[in-house]
């Protein structure tokens, strides 16, 4: 499935099939391009008691993943497909539960697990010059860099080193590079992504981490849209209550691109 360009391996693992693999090392070698499916990620439904369903997300690297906006949607739309979940559903994520809609066509508008902390303004120095970037939290820590060129920002070697950064905690940020369009869009967005390590089509916690910062440092409008590399729109709605209470809304595409049977030789590749 893509979601907006972010493509997954989507999977029911409710009868625990694939959990008699090692789940990282299966993620790794099923989403290596080339020479397996090749993916973003791994992303598994399974049982809950909490929930519809739960969800597990595995990057390409073989790492669990925190939260991922574009597959959680992915995972929506594929249990509403296969009769898993109605067109509203409570979600388990390892970042806390969230809930889903399935809206016309191809869209899923997810909630995201903002955190209703202040984004910080970071002034930073890498490669040896000043960066002025925002960090923000939307599951996943993300670091949001503001520049005049999205189509020549330095993402492959700048989103690295900014990656690693100290200020973006122990275990790293991943990194947006963002061209302003008006109050409210649709702004160019380039992830450099943390897990996958490259460069991704779309990123959902990006975008949502990014019309956070808009909204609350440079007080733009609730509603933002953001056009990622695969030329794909996001949508970003944010509603903040009088108790302290946010609501964050990511909507876009969440589409099916082909179904298939895992062969055992790709299997044992994978797993090799």
């Amino acid at each position: 499935m893509t979601g907006a360009g972010n493509d997954f391996i989507v999977a029911d693992n409710r009868g625990g099939a694939w959990s008699v693999h090692d789940l990282n090392a299966l993620a790794r070698g099923l989403c290596r391009r080339g020479t397996s499916i090749g993916a973003d990620g791994l992303v598994l439904i399974e049982n809950s008691m909490r929930g519809r369903f739960k969800v597990r997300i595995f990057n390409s690297d073989g790492s669990q993943a925190r939260m991922c906006g574009n597959g959680t949607r992915c995972a929506s739309r594929f249990a509403f497909l296969k009769v898993i979940a109605g067109r509203r559903m409570v979600i388990e994520t390892s970042a806390g539960m969230l809930d889903a809609e399935i809206c016309d066509g191809t869209d899923v508008s997810l909630r995201m697990p903002v955190r209703a902390e202040i984004p910080r303004a970071l002034s930073l120095r890498v490669q040896g010059r000043p960066i002025s970037a925002c960090f923000a939290d939307a599951g996943v820590p993300h670091l949001v860099v503001f520049v005049n060129d999205a189509e020549r920002a330095p993402v492959s070697t700048l989103g690295p080193a900014l990656r690693w950064h100290p200020d973006a905690g122990e275990g790293g940020a991943n990194v947006n590079f963002v061209q302003l369009n008006g109050e409210r869009g649709p702004h160019l967005i380039r992830t450099f992504e943390r897990g996958v390590e490259a460069e991704t089509l779309a990123c959902g916690t990006g975008v949502t981490a990014t019309a956070w910062i808009l909204y609350k440092l440079f007080h733009k409008p609730a509603l933002q849209s953001f056009k990622v590399r695969s030329g794909r729109v996001l949508e970003v709605e944010i509603e903040e209550t009088g108790l302290g209470d946010i609501g964050v809304r990511l909507k876009g595409e969440a589409r099916v691109v082909y179904r298939a049977f895992l062969s055992d030789e790709s299997l044992a590749e994978a797993l090799g």
